[in-house]
């Protein structure tokens, strides 16, 4: 399945469910059908997703290569810095614009 993640600031941003959980996690987020990131965490969470991308840049693999739904994804998969750039733009403009991004509405 796939969540679509909207906001006022920006365009939309969609990503198949196992994507869409590694980051939530990332960033300190549960994973629901519905969900907000407030304009006040989301500079904190693009911080959060650049710096699990560089990382995982650096090490070759998926950031939370424990996690299973990480490793369904593969070991040729995109990297994670290159996935995330269009959510970690999403965030960066929505805590610009102080704009709430929501899923599942």
């Amino acid at each position: 399945m796939a969540i679509t993640f909207t906001t006022k600031a920006s365009g939309d941003v969609t990503m198949l469910d196992a994507h869409a959980k590694q980051m939530l996690e990332i960033i300190g987020k549960d994973f629901g059908v519905r969900g907000v990131i407030t304009a006040a965490e989301a500079g904190s969470a693009a911080a959060r997703l650049r710096a699990a991308g560089a990382a995982a840049g650096s090490q070759g693999r998926p950031a939370d290569s424990a996690d299973e739904d990480a490793d369904a994804v593969g070991a040729d998969a995109v990297p994670l810095h290159v996935r995330a750039l269009p959510f970690i733009e999403m965030l960066e403009s929505a805590a610009q614009q102080k704009k709430d991004i929501l899923w599942g509405v």
